[in-house]
């Protein structure tokens, strides 16, 4: 997959290395430059599109909503500056963020998650302008070691709770994040997923047996079924009513 371009402008540089580093973490962007004014960027976006844009409103010469008033078609624009009163106007030029200074990495992070959701959409309705009527996304991000990860849910095999924690066991990986069974329940299609006990949700389309009171897996890995749900679960496996 190609990476979202990203361009950072800031002229103070220990702010500009902090962006550079929590870049670093996200797989899906690629920085391709960074400027210190506004002039800078112009001249810079001018030449090369950019889809994603960092850009501090507090610059010699001209201010970042000065530079984004200048740009005819502005890329997705995350805000970052330490004085909170220019919030209203940046959002009246539709950034899709705002982001005060210092920035903590999970504060970024949900900010870059928003982007990236936006630019999957437009890229989903480019490739299928027609038949795609379906506009809910197939992934989701979630953020591990100081990492943002795309996971597609047609990799995921099942999902254990572990307290405050989640681990997802995916056909390639296995990733554990800070997150809800109960969030990921509203977020998970209901075609695919289901609850299957306390602990655990499971997607559907990689069970492979039922024995006893466990689920088989593709990956031939075992996992409880509530009692309560099991019925349930095999009315939703049993197309044919066989069992």
């Amino acid at each position: 997959m190609e990476k979202y371009k990203c361009l950072i402008v800031e002229d103070e540089v220990l702010a500009q290395n902090l962006l550079k580093n929590y870049l670093s973490k996200i797989q899906d962007i690629e920085l391709v430059g960074t400027c210190q004014t506004a002039m800078e960027a112009l001249s810079f976006i001018k030449n090369e599109p950019i889809d994603i844009l960092l850009l501090d409103i507090q610059m010699p010469d001209l201010t970042g909503i000065e530079l984004l008033r200048a740009i005819q078609r502005p890329p997705l624009t995350i805000l970052i500056t330490a004085y909170s009163e220019f919030a209203l106007e940046g959002y009246e030029l539709n950034v899709v963020d705002y982001l005060l200074k210092p920035v903590k990495f999970d504060r970024f992070f949900m900010a870059i998650a928003k982007v990236l959701e936006l630019l999957n959409q437009k890229s989903d309705k480019k490739a299928t302008p027609i038949q795609n009527t379906d506009s809910a996304p197939d992934y989701i991000f979630v953020k591990s070691d100081y990492k943002a990860i795309k996971v597609k849910f047609e990799e995921i095999l099942y999902i254990e709770g572990m307290q405050k924690y989640v681990k997802f066991k995916c056909k390639n990986a296995q990733i554990v994040t800070l997150l809800s069974l109960s969030k990921l329940e509203k977020i998970l299609p209901e075609k695919h997923f289901l609850r299957i006990q306390k602990s655990f949700i499971a997607n559907l389309d990689q069970i492979v047996g039922i024995e006893g009171n466990q689920l088989v897996m593709v990956n031939k890995d075992k996992i409880p079924i509530s009692k309560s749900i099991k019925t349930h679960l095999i009315q939703r496996l049993d197309k044919n009513r066989l069992l």
